[in-house]
């Protein structure tokens, strides 16, 4: 019996209802009791010992993806976010988003903890063990009612660009996105530019970012 030969990952990824949607999507992805149980073990995970990460400006951002200007502190994750990063529920999701196949790229998941002001991650691709990111907001506290502060800012017509041209002139294409806990935005952070916007006064804001790799290709 001869079998048609599989289709290349970039034909099937480009024909996607993700691609489609301009390379990110948001959904609810955790109930209550799911967020309550990531909010408890993050907090937990904090304490035992997170690392604090600071660096002004990335030296290489058109060199490399990977390594952006941030403030932030990690650590990481425990059981409950294993249980959500091999979850088939959530692999369920992402094959109906691309029409492929994805597997966790990191051993173990992490937390991020944006806790002081001005804490940020900086624009950026992701790495290539993460061209496709999940990025669960698990908990937020003191945000202000308007503006961008902690917010998500995406540049999803602008894959082409430099990353400096973009942190120059940051408004053109620019989509925001607030994600309230519970949600999580699925997005080809390979691709698609991405920064987390400095944190106000008072605002705390705890993910869960968790890397995949195509199953295949």
């Amino acid at each position: 019996m001869v079998t048609a030969p599989a289709r290349p990952v970039r034909a099937v990824l480009a024909a996607s209802s993700l691609v489609a949607g301009g390379g990110w999507t948001v959904a609810e992805l955790l109930g209550p009791e799911a967020r309550e149980a990531l909010a408890v073990e993050a907090r937990g995970c904090h304490a035992a010992g997170a690392t604090r990460a600071e660096l002004d400006a990335s030296p290489d951002e058109d060199e490399r993806r990977g390594n952006p200007a941030r403030r932030l502190e990690s650590a990481p994750g425990g059981p409950a976010l294993q249980a959500l990063y091999t979850a088939s529920v959530l692999q369920a999701w992402l094959r109906r988003l691309t029409g492929l196949d994805w597997v966790p790229s990191g051993g173990q998941g992490t937390y991020s903890y944006y806790r002081q002001e001005h804490d940020f991650l900086g624009v950026h691709r992701d790495v290539d063990e993460c061209d496709l990111a999940v990025i669960a907001c698990v908990e937020e506290r003191g945000a202000p009612a308007t503006g961008l502060a902690g917010s998500l800012s995406l540049w999803p017509e602008r894959t082409a660009d430099r990353l400096s041209e973009i942190r120059r002139r940051p408004a053109p294409g620019r989509v925001t996105v607030r994600l309230t806990p519970g949600q999580s935005i699925v997005l080809l952070g390979g691709q698609v530019p991405h920064a987390l916007e400095a944190l106000a006064a008072g605002h705390q804001r705890v993910v869960a970012p968790l890397c995949f790799r195509a199953a295949h290709g």
